[in-house]
C-alpha cells in the first residue's frame, strides 16, 4: 500500500514552539526549507512517503530529528503525535504512482530535556532478498555493485 504520511502542527503548536524556541517567522525549519511558501504552510513539519505494510504511527509517537553532521545520529524531537486522519482512495491507482492512502498526523510540541544526548545510533539492517521482493536477479545485482576491489 503506498501511502502519503504527512506530520502537522496542531492547532496552536506553532506558536507554542515559537514561543518556547525563541523562533520567529521565517526561522522555522520548515519555513526555511521552504521559504517562498505562504504562511499556512508552516504547520508542515515533515512527510514521509511510505510503502511498506507497517502500521500508520500512532498518538504518542514522536518524530526523531538529527544532526546535519552526523546522520547515523538522533534522538526523539519534542513533536508528538496527537490524533491521526487516514484518507483512502476510492479508486484503484494506475501501476506508475499516486498514492493508496493520505494519512495526516497531527502533532503538538512537548519539548524533552535539551540536555538529552544523540545517543540513538541508526541501525541498518543488511538487505536480504526479503528486501527485493524474493527477485534474486535484482538482489544478484545488487551484491555485485557492493564488491570492493582487493589489493595484493
Amino acid at each position: 500500500m503506498r501511502k502519503l504520511i504527512i506530520f502537522k502542527a496542531d492547532r496552536g503548536e506553532i506558536q507554542k514552539y515559537r514561543q518556547q524556541t525563541g523562533t520567529r517567522l521565517g526561522e522555522s525549519f520548515y519555513r526555511v526549507a521552504n521559504a517562498n511558501s505562504v504562511p499556512s504552510l508552516v504547520t508542515t513539519i515533515a512527510e514521509h512517503y511510505d510503502c511498506s505494510n507497517k502500521p500508520l504511527p500512532e498518538v504518542g509517537y514522536r518524530l526523531t530529528e538529527i544532526i546535519p553532521e552526523n546522520r547515523d545520529c538522533f534522538r526523539d524531537s519534542g513533536w508528538e503525535v496527537a490524533r491521526v486522519s487516514e484518507y483512502l482512495t476510492e479508486q484503484p491507482l494506475p501501476e506508475e504512482g499516486g498514492f493508496d492512502a493520505v494519512c495526516i498526523c497531527y502533532c503538538v510540541y512537548k519539548p524533552l530535556d535539551p540536555d538529552i544526548e544523540w545517543s540513538k545510533e541508526a541501525y541498518r539492517m543488511a538487505p536480504t532478498l526479503d528486501s527485493f521482493g524474493g527477485n534474486q536477479a535484482a538482489y544478484d545485482q545488487w551484491l555485485e555493485t557492493q564488491k570492493q576491489p582487493i589489493e595484493k
